[in-house]
């Protein structure tokens, strides 16, 4: 479980739009992330999870924030930006577009919508980005409008999520394709809805675009809900991990590459245009990485805590790298967990020690993800 104590409120922190509704449905804890705050849990971490692969279940990540890129330059702007090549992105779809620093490194690993030939989104993880495009598009000369939109995301998670979705919004959802998303006026709410989301399971992401209807929205899902299963919950980290879903700064960060992390297919250097870190990541590419995620099992009762920071690995004694996340699957029956090891270590059945605070715990090396999507 999560180790708490009082979060005192104050407007130096932001509230999300479904910040009320999260309180009247029993939010028990808060994290603060991208300067909002984000409810972790409802009735518990695990209570939450098997709720959610029962029924179907309402996320709050208005803290997922948005970066609005429009004008003549969007499209030149946000493909400077990624190493994706954007130009595959058709209107009303969406794709996962890092944003890497110079060296390659991380600086956020948002989900990138095509909302207009001239407007994308990039939804955010944690993390300052905002500032991050602004400077680029000042530096560089880019002639488009970068703000922050009034959009703060919702998801719809779980088996019944879709019985939900077109019971609210209609058949049409049935169509709707993985990664894209259609705009909507629904009761005079404006959002957009997508067919994605923070885990493997059946999912959506609603983006409310009018942050005065958020617990209206929120209400209107959960009385449709009533009949199908639905609960509060938030994004979990047993799902993300049995899912192979990285979390920024939890995971990776700006030390990381994507060729370290499993994410070169994201990389294409053969694209004509120019992106940040195009030459480095090119470097890399012909000297492989010299880290690599790997995931590892953990021997042992199930584990109830959750690691406050990184915790060595060692192998013959010798640190070879971080145990980032851990966490107990209900689903899987074992201890599951993301580690970065040294890359001549970074091979699936090594065995490995993990140093927690209290005790050293035995581990054996797999490859990522344990479950695919649905």
């Amino acid at each position: 479980m999560y180790k708490t104590s009082t979060i005192v409120l104050s407007p130096r922190v932001r509230k999300s739009p479904y910040f009320d509704s999260t309180i009247k449905y029993g939010a028990q804890a808060f994290s603060v992330y991208n300067h909002m705050y984000m409810p972790v849990s409802f009735e518990g971490t695990v209570e939450d999870y098997k709720n959610l692969l029962d029924g179907v279940q309402l996320w709050d990540v208005g803290v997922e924030r948005q970066v609005q890129i429009k004008g003549p330059d969007a499209e030149a702007l946000s493909q400077f930006l990624t190493p994706r090549n954007i130009k595959k992105c058709s209107r009303g779809q969406a794709m996962y577009a890092p944003l890497l620093d110079f060296k390659g490194g991380f600086i956020n690993d948002p989900v990138m919508l095509k909302i207009d030939e001239d407007c994308y989104w990039f939804s955010l993880a944690d993390g300052d980005a905002l500032l991050w495009v602004q400077a680029i598009a000042a530096g560089y000369k880019f002639n488009a409008d970068i703000h922050e939109p009034d959009v703060s995301p919702l998801q719809v998670q779980g088996p019944n999520s879709t019985k939900l979705m077109v019971k609210v919004f209609g058949d049409w959802v049935n169509d709707l394709g993985f990664y894209r998303f259609k705009e909507v006026n629904h009761e005079g709410i404006p959002m957009v809805i997508a067919r994605m989301g923070y885990s493997k399971e059946l999912c959506y992401e609603i983006f409310l675009q009018d942050h005065s209807k958020g617990d209206e929205l929120w209400e209107i899902l959960w009385q449709a809900g009533q009949d199908l299963n639905i609960s509060a919950g938030s994004p979990n980290i047993i799902l993300r991990l049995e899912g192979g879903i990285l979390s920024y700064l939890a995971d990776i960060d700006r030390t990381n590459n994507p060729y370290e992390v499993g994410l070169d297919r994201m990389v294409d250097l053969d694209q004509e245009d120019d992106f940040i870190g195009k030459e480095a990541l090119r470097e890399i590419s012909l000297k492989g990485p010299a880290k690599k995620l790997m995931g590892a099992e953990i021997q042992g009762d199930p584990i109830k805590v959750f690691n406050e920071e990184h915790w060595p690995v060692s192998i013959d004694g010798k640190t070879v790298g971080s145990m980032n996340a851990l966490v107990y699957s209900p689903r899987l029956d074992k201890n599951i967990c993301y580690t970065i090891l040294n890359i001549e270590h970074a091979k699936s059945g090594q065995e490995i020690i993990i140093s927690s605070p209290e005790k050293e715990l035995m581990a054996t090396t797999v490859d990522l993800p344990w479950l695919v999507r649905v």
